[in-house]
Formats: structure tokens, sequence, C-alpha cells
């Protein structure tokens, strides 16, 4: 199945949403059963019982919900600072947005074909520095598809570079997920970006 149906937080979410709907449905029933069978309904003491075993359940999804937040917003916070602090990643990445910037100078927008390819050419060490960056992309998404990195501090700080330098290399991912003369098919190339990409 798709992996982020059973990210920690929303598996907890509904556990959340079961205990308060079973808790529902035993007042709803104890109601019932208080109008049709007064002698088989429960005492209070087992009434209180029930319903603090109950909010322990609550309170400890609660908190486990709470701590994978706060643990997943520390992740995220510390991923995005390393690739900041990182010289190898400002290199390739500055290589990359310089590869892309003398191409939007050759090609205005109001003149672009919106079919040609942005990395008709690229070789070397740009080529070089372009794998690295999506593969980093990659990472990013793996991480927010499984839940351990926060979507909405990645989306509202690399969401703008993300999409474009993924609808910029399209050509020369798809070269590599279909395969040709010279290179074998990979279908699972860039999965995780591929499906960030459209989701952004």
């Amino acid at each position: 199945g798709d992996p982020s149906f059973w990210r920690p937080s929303f598996v907890l979410g509904l556990l959340f949403f079961a205990a308060l709907t079973s808790l529902a449905v035993f007042f709803w029933w104890h109601a019932w059963l208080r109008r049709t069978a007064p002698a088989e309904a429960l005492e209070k003491q087992q009434i209180v019982v029930l319903l603090a075993a109950w909010l322990a359940v609550i309170g400890w999804i609660t908190t486990s919900w709470t701590s994978i937040r706060n643990s997943v917003k520390q992740h995220t916070v510390n991923t995005l600072l390393q690739s900041r602090l990182s010289a190898t990643y400002m290199e390739r990445a500055d290589r990359v947005n310089k590869f892309f910037g003398a191409y939007e100078a050759r090609h205005p927008l109001k003149t672009r074909d919106p079919d040609a390819d942005p990395t008709q050419g690229i070789a070397g060490d740009d080529e070089e520095a372009l794998r690295y960056i999506l593969n980093y992309f990659e990472y990013i998404a793996i991480g927010v598809r499984h839940g351990d990195l926060h979507e909405a501090m990645l989306r509202a700080s690399l969401r703008s570079i993300l999409t474009k330098t993924t609808f910029y290399s399209r050509d020369w991912i798809e070269r590599r997920v279909g395969g040709g003369p010279t290179l074998a098919p990979n279908p699972l190339l860039y999965r995780n970006l591929r499906w960030l990409y459209l989701r952004w």
C-alpha cells in the first residue's frame, strides 16, 4: 500500500477517532440499557473504571501524537539546517541554479517552448550536480511520504525550488525512467520525488 497511509500521526488519529467513537457508543448503549433493562445496567463504580481506562487511552494517544509531532518538526529543522550548512550541497545547488538560470536567459518566458528540454546538453559537473540535488529531493520526498519529515515546513521552504528543478528536469528523469539506447529502464527512479512534485 501507499506508505503515506501508515504515517504514525495518521494511525494515531485513527486510534483517537476509534476511542472517541467507542466511548460515545458505550454511553449510548448504557443509556438504552438503563431504559430497557435497568437490572443489567452497569453500576456507577464500573462506569467510573471504564471511563478512567478510556481517558487513559485517549491521554496516551494525545501524548504520543504530540511527541511524534515535535520529533518530526525537530528532525525537519535539522535536515534543513544541515543542507544549508553543507558546502557540497550549496555548491551543487548553485551550479544547478546557474545552469537553469542560463536556460531562462536564453529562452524568455513569453517565447519559451513548453515542450523544450531545459536539460538538453547538460553534462559533466552540471549533470552530476543535478543528480545530487534530485537525489536530495528524493530523500526529502521519502521523509514526507513516510511521515518522518514535517510536510508543511518543507513546503514553505522548499516548494518553489523543488517543483521548479523537478519540472525543468522532467525530460532528464523520464529518459532514465523509461530507458534508452544507452540507459536501462528504471521505473522506480525518483518515484517519491515524482509523487511529491504532483502533490505540491
